[in-house]
């Protein structure tokens, strides 16, 4: 025991040194219990002291942080899970800001914003947007699918559930208000147009996609050959009451439990952490299955239309993308997330409605820790 009270006395004059000599960081030892115990040390023991920077116990030491994350909305609720299990490992406090995923590349690209990691609903802005001069590598890892999200409150909501394959009529009744995201902010809500496209496409019947889309918004479609091409000007309009359209997909939500929205384009795995009521789509347009990529890809959407960032985004499986930003402050704890992620977040995401690839799949210059955890892909 005795050996204990040195080493505490030790961490004592440690940390007068450091607050002498004017340092700012908070150093976390033991989840913030300030003391450090050898475990297994009984009194006449003898044991090694050890250095500060080294713990026997499973939490790690870090004297940097906090850990800052740019993610996508629908990610916002899993990697609160995941981050407190971060901070009860390496006592680091995590902050999140969540919304649109476009958005959330953008506030690095264009914004020049720190944060230590970038969490995407489509891995592929990661190349598009971040690859090379903001990202260097970056992993892809989960899957969803898009459903019609209601509640009990939805007009037709009985309707719907005994004949989920007319969800498109009900959709486009006079006293039923719809909504999905901004396409050119947020992956599900070019998503959400893709999928109305696609059914148009699956159904055989043009106009699915006109009546829900085109007009009641500025945006416009062309054919060339078999594939569907969809261009959302830098400033999307709605000119109908009856479609609301918001940033982002969470933003649906509260409208929904509201009752001031009827049904709402969501990803599955939102649905089921706000404990709302969804109908799922055929899997020929629902963009989860990989077995019907070719079909996806027949529809092409083109969104920020007018502007230097305009991109060309064929529909694809929905597949999520992290990486750590060149410019993070903290790229060692964001590396640590990523794989505690990867290790432990799998069966986090399950229990909350978002399945993990079977293998998630590493780009670039993966680093070393995260090997065991992806298959490398390339650049």
């Amino acid at each position: 025991m005795q050996c204990v009270k040195s080493y505490v006395l030790a961490l004592t004059l440690v940390a007068v040194i450091v607050i002498a000599a004017g340092a700012v960081t908070v150093i976390n030892y033991m989840s913030g219990q300030g003391v450090y115990a050898v475990p297994g040390t009984q009194s006449g023991a003898t044991c090694t002291t050890l250095p500060p920077s080294v713990t026997t116990s499973n939490t790690a030491v870090f004297t940097n942080g906090p850990l800052k994350i740019f993610c996508a909305g629908s990610l916002k609720i899993l990697f609160e899970h995941v981050a407190e299990v971060f901070k009860d490992k390496y006592g680091v406090e995590v902050y999140i800001e969540a919304g649109g995923s476009v958005m959330a590349v953008r506030k690095v690209t264009d914004l020049k914003k720190v944060c230590d990691v970038v969490g995407v609903a489509d891995y592929r802005l990661i190349p598009k947007f971040m690859v090379p001069e903001y990202a260097d590598w970056y992993v892809a890892f989960a899957s969803n699918e898009i459903v019609i999200a209601f509640t009990s409150k939805s007009r037709y909501s009985d309707e719907l559930l005994k004949n989920p394959d007319k969800w498109f009529e009900i959709l486009d009744r006079l006293d039923v208000r719809y909504g999905f995201s901004n396409p050119n902010k947020d992956p599900c809500g070019y998503r959400s147009v893709g999928v109305i496209a696609l059914a148009s496409l699956y159904y055989g019947n043009s106009s699915i996609l006109e009546d829900l889309v085109l007009k009641k918004t500025n945006i416009n479609a062309s054919r060339e050959g078999e594939v569907l091409h969809l261009y959302v000007p830098a400033v999307l309009k709605v000119s109908s009451g009856d479609l609301i359209v918001r940033p982002k997909e969470i933003d649906l939500v509260a409208l929904l439990e509201a009752g001031a929205l009827d049904y709402a384009f969501e990803y599955k795995s939102v649905a089921v952490q706000h404990g709302l009521k969804y109908v799922e789509l055929p899997k020929q347009i629902n963009l989860r299955d990989p077995a019907f990529r070719d079909f996806y890809s027949r529809v092409v959407l083109h969104i920020l239309v007018g502007t230097s960032k305009e991109e060309e985004i064929a529909m694809a499986p929905i597949v999520y993308g992290v990486a750590v930003p060149k410019n993070s402050e903290n790229p060692e704890l964001g590396l640590k997330f990523i794989e505690l992620l990867l290790s432990e977040g799998k069966n986090m995401f399950e229990s909350l409605g978002q399945p993990f690839l079977d293998e998630p799949l590493g780009y670039g210059n993966v680093p070393q820790e995260l090997l065991r955890y992806v298959r490398v892909e390339g650049g």
